[in-house]
């Protein structure tokens, strides 16, 4: 009976370890898909960035290369002008 006891409790350990890693695998797999859409949004709004560089150079306006400091906003602001509103 003791034996019967101590190999449901391992089981019971053992399935509720399984269980922890199975939650914490899902954890870690929900916030590296969250990181690789903030990545893919960040390389969208570079490459969208360096089209409108692009496209204005082609069309023969000036564009100062910006340092690393600057924001994407702040890029879009001095590609777009002030807004309007």
């Amino acid at each position: 009976m003791v034996y019967d006891a101590q190999k449901a409790t391992t089981t019971i350990h053992e399935r509720v370890d399984k269980i922890r890693r199975i939650m914490a695998n899902t954890k870690l797999n929900l916030c590296c898909g969250g990181l690789q859409e903030v990545r893919e949004a960040e390389c969208l709004e570079i490459a969208l960035v360096e089209d409108e560089i692009a496209y204005h150079g082609s069309v023969g306006l000036s564009i100062s290369v910006p340092d690393q400091s600057t924001s994407i906003l702040d890029l879009f602001t001095s590609i777009s002008g002030p807004s309007m509103s």
